[in-house]
């Protein structure tokens, strides 16, 4: 008989290396412009393969990861970015917000400088507390600072943490009529139509 043949090694392929960091940043950044939040996640965590302790590649997973409504897995980033020399306690604290975890919110925003964003989130905070007094002081401090549309921006972030039902009492409590700006009558239409209110929806619009 004639012997078979014996068959040759296999040798593995070696693997690809990835991508310089440089055009996987570049392909971050277009990802994020374009809203394409779950691809920015994914092109993150490469970048954080080789660089694990990259401050803007967490950052932006964790924007990301807000965009994409992905809370519970935000909170499980900064968890696990805890001993990094990066500060994510604002995030945190918007996430526990979200959650409706009130007083750890608030207990993370003690860590943060007053900016306009940490204040407009603590009023909203202090809102859902019941802490009128406290919230109004913030709101009032806001206005002193003169950032442009103020009332809009709050009843904004109000909806898209869908904190909808609280926009009409925020506005009464600010003393500001929703019908003061344009801008500020279709954020309020969001919210009404949020709770499926679509007489009010276009009687407000009209009305500004």
């Amino acid at each position: 008989m004639v012997p078979k043949p014996k068959p040759k090694p296999t040798v593995s392929s070696p693997s690809q290396p990835p991508p310089p960091i440089e055009d996987l940043f570049t392909s971050l950044n277009l990802h994020i412009q374009r809203s394409q939040f779950d691809q920015a996640v994914k092109v993150a965590d490469q970048i954080l393969l080789v660089a694990p302790s990259d401050e803007d590649a967490i950052r932006c997973k964790v924007v990301a990861l807000i965009k994409e409504d992905r809370i519970d897995d935000v909170l499980l980033v900064i968890q696990a970015s805890h001993r990094l020399p990066v500060d994510l306690s604002f995030f945190k604290a918007y996430c526990l917000y979200r959650q409706n975890k009130l007083d750890e919110s608030l207990e993370s925003l003690k860590s943060q400088e007053g900016t306009s964003a940490t204040l407009l989130l603590e009023s909203q905070i202090l809102y859902r507390l019941g802490k009128m007094d406290a919230c109004i002081d913030i709101y009032q401090k806001l206005q002193k600072s003169k950032i442009d549309s103020l009332e809009i921006n709050l009843v904004a972030g109000l909806v898209s943490a869908g904190r909808a039902s609280d926009v009409q009492g925020m506005l009464d409590a600010m003393r500001v009529k929703a019908t003061s700006s344009f801008e500020l009558a279709y954020n309020t239409a969001c919210s009404l139509i949020e709770r499926s209110k679509y007489k009010d929806v276009e009687q407000l619009l009209l009305s500004a």
